[in-house]
């Protein structure tokens, strides 16, 4: 479901589905049922994320509450995969 973010007029689309993928991408489906691949590379240095490293542990992702979530509460809101994501439909 679609949602405003916190203090602004910004929507925000929330993450239907999930799927990794070769190369630390993942396919996702957002609400509006647009679908896109989105790379998370990006995020591989920076400590908060340093577990999606391990290829077993970047597989185990999911949808939580809209979000990409993997376990350990390691997350990636559904803003950044929305602007950053190649559309593929």
């Amino acid at each position: 479901m679609s949602r405003f973010a916190e203090g602004t007029m910004k929507v925000i689309h929330d993450i239907v589905s999930a799927k990794a993928l070769d190369d630390y991408k993942v396919d996702v489906e957002f609400d509006t049922g647009e679908k896109a691949v989105f790379d998370c590379s990006r995020y591989l240095s920076m400590p908060y994320w340093k577990r999606l490293n391990d290829k077993a542990f970047f597989n185990q992702v999911m949808v939580g509450y809209g979000t990409l979530v993997w376990p350990d509460e390691i997350d990636i809101g559904p803003e950044d995969v929305w602007e950053f994501a190649e559309r593929y439909n």
